[in-house]
This record gives C-alpha cells, sequence and structure tokens, in this order.
C-alpha cells in the first residue's frame, strides 16, 4: 500500500479526498504555504503552459511539484479568471472572500464558461479564420481581429479572480485536473536541471507578487494572457539553467492573433526578489525571534532546572534528616526490645529461679517428708524391737513360770 502523501494544505491532498481543492492565490499564499517552511523543500521539477483550443483560448500553468521524500507528486494549477463587472476598479479582497480556501470544485466547466467572458462574447459576434473569404487577404484578416480585439477595450476592467486548483498525483482528486489538461493544449513547457529550479514556495511567492502587481482584470492587457506569459518569463529570468522546449508558441494569441500584455516581467521580478528579501529578513527575525525564546526558555530550565536542584537538596536533607531520626528511632525500638528482651530473659531466669527454689522447697520437703518416714519407721522399728523384746521378755517369763510351774509339778 501506498504511503500517505504529506499533510501540507495547499500542495497535496488525501488518497481518500475524491475532488480537487482551489482557493484564492493569496489566502493560499498567505494560509498554507507562506509559514509552512517544508514547501521550500518541495521542488517544482516541471511547468506546462495550456492553452484551450476552442472558446476563449483560455490560458493556464501547471506545476508538478514533488514531496520532500520524492514519493508524491502534486498537480497544482494557476490561471487568472474575471469576476463579475465593476463600474470601478478594485483589487481583489485580501481576505479571500471571492472563493473561500480549499473550496470544494468538483469541475471546471463553469469557471471555464466564465472565464474571459468578454473575450467569449466577442468570438461570437467576430468572424472565424475560417468564415473570411480568401480575396480579403491574410492582411485584412488580421486587420479585422485586431480592430475587434481593439474594440473590447473600452469594457469595464474587472478584479482578476486569480485562483490554484491543486491535488495529489495520481488520486481520485487529480483525475478533474488532469482531465483539464487534457482538453487543453500543452504549448510549452519549463523543465529545470536538479537542484537548480524553484521551490514550492518561491513558486508561490511568484504567483502572489504576480496577481498583487496587476490586481485588476484587463481584455487588452492584463488577462490570463498576461498572467501565465508573467509568471513563465519570469521563472526563465529567476532560475537560471531553465530550459524550455518549444520558443515560438501561440502563447498570448486569440484566433491566431497576437494579444498585447503588458511587459511587466523585470517589475516582477524586482517585486519578487523584494519579497524572498523580505521573507529571508522575516525568517531571520522569525529565526531570531524563536532563537530568543528558546534561549529565554532554555534560561527559565535552567533556572528551573537550579531551582529543583536547590529543591532536591533540600529534599535530600530533609529526607537525610528523616533518615536519621528513623534510624535513632530504630535504634531506640532495638534498645528498647533489647532491654525489654533482657527484662523478659531476667523475669525467665527469675522464674527459673523461682521454680528451682520450688523444685529446692518441694525437694526439701520430699526429704523432710522421707525423714519422718524415715524416723517414723525407726521408731516403728524401734518400737517393734521394744514390743519384741517384750514379747521376748514375756515369754523369758512365761517359760521360767512354765519350767517353775513344771517342776512344782514334778515334785
Amino acid at each position: 500500500m501506498a504511503p500517505e502523501p504529506p499533510k501540507f494544505d495547499g500542495l497535496f491532498t488525501v488518497y481518500g479526498q475524491r475532488a480537487f481543492l482551489t482557493s484564492s492565490i493569496e489566502p493560499w499564499y498567505r494560509k498554507c504555504i507562506h509559514d509552512n517552511p517544508f514547501t521550500s523543500d518541495c521542488p517544482v521539477t516541471k511547468i506546462s503552459w495550456y492553452k484551450k483550443q476552442n472558446g476563449v483560448e483560455h490560458e493556464f500553468l501547471r506545476f508538478d511539484i514533488l514531496s520532500p521524500n520524492g514519493v508524491h507528486t502534486s498537480i497544482v494549477i494557476a490561471e487568472r479568471d474575471a469576476t463579475q463587472p465593476t463600474n470601478t476598479v478594485a483589487p481583489l479582497d485580501t481576505t479571500g472572500a471571492v472563493t473561500p480556501l480549499d473550496v470544494i470544485m468538483p469541475s471546471f466547466s463553469s469557471q471555464e464558461v466564465a472565464g474571459d467572458s468578454t473575450i467569449s462574447s466577442a468570438n461570437e459576434s467576430s468572424p472565424h479564420v475560417n468564415e473570411v473569404t480568401k480575396t480579403d487577404g491574410r492582411a485584412d484578416q488580421l486587420a479585422r481581429r485586431s480592430a475587434h480585439i481593439t474594440s473590447m477595450s473600452s469594457c469595464s476592467q474587472r478584479g482578476a479572480h486569480d485562483l490554484v486548483s491543486y491535488a495529489t498525483l495520481d488520486s481520485s482528486a487529480s483525475a478533474e485536473l488532469e482531465r483539464k489538461c487534457k482538453k487543453a493544449a500543452c504549448i510549452c513547457t519549463l523543465t529545470f536541471p536538479e537542484g537548480v529550479g524553484p521551490s514550492a514556495n518561491e513558486v508561490a511567492t511568484l504567483l502572489y507578487v504576480t496577481s498583487k502587481h496587476e490586481p485588476t482584470y484587463t481584455i487588452t492587457s492584463t488577462q490570463c494572457y498576461w498572467f501565465v506569459d508573467t509568471v513563465f518569463e519570469a521563472l526563465k529570468s529567476l532560475f537560471a539553467g531553465a530550459q524550455q522546449d518549444i520558443v515560438n508558441h501561440r502563447g498570448g494569441t486569440w484566433n491566431r492573433v497576437r494579444i498585447h500584455t503588458k511587459g511587466s516581467v523585470d517589475e516582477v521580478c524586482s517585486k519578487y526578489s523584494a519579497a524572498r528579501t523580505a521573507l529571508a529578513e522575516e525568517a531571520e527575525q522569525k529565526r531570531r525571534a524563536e532563537q530568543q525564546q528558546e534561549e529565554e526558555r532554555q534560561r527559565e530550565r535552567e533556572q528551573r532546572q537550579a531551582a529543583e536542584e536547590v529543591a532536591k537538596r533540600e529534599r535530600e536533607k530533609c529526607q537525610a534528616a528523616e533518615e536519621q531520626h528513623q534510624a535513632a528511632e530504630e535504634q531506640r525500638q532495638v534498645a528498647e526490645e533489647q532491654r525489654q528482651a533482657a527484662e523478659e530473659q531476667r523475669r525467665a531466669a527469675e522464674e527459673q529461679r523461682q521454680a528451682a527454689e520450688e523444685q529446692r522447697r518441694a525437694a526439701e520437703e520430699q526429704r523432710q517428708a522421707a525423714e519422718e518416714q524415715r524416723q517414723a519407721a525407726e521408731e516403728e522399728r524401734v518400737k517393734a524391737v521394744e514390743r519384741a523384746r517384750a514379747a521376748e521378755d514375756a515369754n523369758a517369763r512365761l517359760v521360767r513360770d512354765l519350767e517353775a510351774l513344771r517342776r512344782k509339778l514334778s515334785t
């Protein structure tokens, strides 16, 4: 799957978008191109000059522009149209109210009908070259055409409507732009060797300067022919090495009659150089401002880091003091536990001593009881001995008495 085009408003459209985008040149330049530095990295590879073959013979330029990575190509079509006639000469609305930025345009049909409408109406009433009889002669043909074109100078001036239309090549949105180019004839191309051509930003600046240089549409001078020719010639003058394939072409003509275009190339080139210088100065001022802001941010970061370091050291001190306090508390708890353990050991020893004393007392009592039993037994033995002696004595007396009795009886 092909990668998505870069998200550069004013140049590329996403693949899923079905219609191209169009805008007046001024808001397109100011809002999309001017402040996007990446457009300076988009080289213009080819510039094509197109001319319609019928009707008003409208002319426009096509720019093929590469993305910075060279993967995608943008088609940008630039052209001059006329707004509705007014009684006064007025430049384009600088807010871009004529055509809001990025209005989706599904086709060119309405614009092509409206574009160069005065010439179109003139064409309807003027004799075509094929309708002129051969007896008139070529000089008479040219004279009649020139006279008719000159007669159009009495028309009121109009505000020029300079437009760009763009889309990503090979996308659904670019199909209509491709059809527009196929319906016209490519009468001339301008190419540049690699590395020397203009960027999209530079081309946009030139289109903007050209549009602002002559903001009015005049049939006999500052029309679409003038706009295309001025931009094309200015590109050749500004960028050395430009290669033009066809020198003698039909650009700037209507019905093969040369239409006068105001010579403005040198003035436009001068204004372009001034604009690029101003842009460079603006970019430098912006860079300096950004650098100053970055330096200020860096100072703030350093101050914040220093404050954070101080706060960190304070936190570390507090943490160390807390840890010392906790260590002292732990030591106190350990000492207390040791004291309690010693006390418990003392109590246990005391209990053991008491138990031993009780055992000794019990043993003494047992000994005393045994002694008492022995004494009682001894006394009993003594008594028994005494009883035995008494019995013996009694027996002896009895024997004596019996012996005495026996002797007595025997006598």
